[in-house]
């Protein structure tokens, strides 16, 4: 594994899943998260855990590439390989997480399935930004230079 490209890749994946994540949970799913307001920390002191929510995407990041790049194969297509990983992982962690939240937490069922859908678009993002940082390229030996 190329151990510069993974951790350009483990920076760039980090900031997308946090990105993507501010925007969904701290914009779009916002009315949702009102209504509920009872089940959730109050704001203040969410925002002093926020540290915690950082690092779990810096640790979450490595391994996300370190498994995109176990399967990578250099003679398909970069995004298209993104773009599948980022489904499979997606929609299997998203299902898992996102009900059982709904099981333990007194949510409304469409938070859980908004959660779900959040979790398949953020891992898809997460696929196509480490499939352009880590290229199947990055993979390849070297060439040896050919002695005359």
């Amino acid at each position: 594994m190329n151990m510069q490209r993974w951790v350009v890749a483990s920076i760039v994946v980090t900031l997308v899943v946090a990105i993507l994540e501010m925007i969904i949970h701290g914009v779009v799913l916002q009315p949702l998260y009102q209504q509920t307001a009872a089940v959730w920390r109050p704001h203040a002191e969410a925002q002093t855990l926020m540290p915690l929510m950082w690092l779990g995407y810096a640790i979450f990041a490595p391994f996300f590439v370190w498994i995109y790049a176990q399967g990578l194969d250099p003679k398909k297509d970069a995004i298209g390989q993104g773009v599948r990983f980022g489904l499979m992982l997606g929609i299997g962690l998203s299902a898992m997480g996102s009900f059982i939240w709904y099981v333990v937490l007194p949510i409304p069922q469409t938070l859980a399935v908004a959660w779900f859908v959040d979790g398949v678009v953020v891992y898809v993002a997460a696929g196509m930004a480490v499939a352009m940082t880590y290229p199947a390229q990055a993979t390849r030996q070297p060439k040896t230079k050919r002695r005359r």
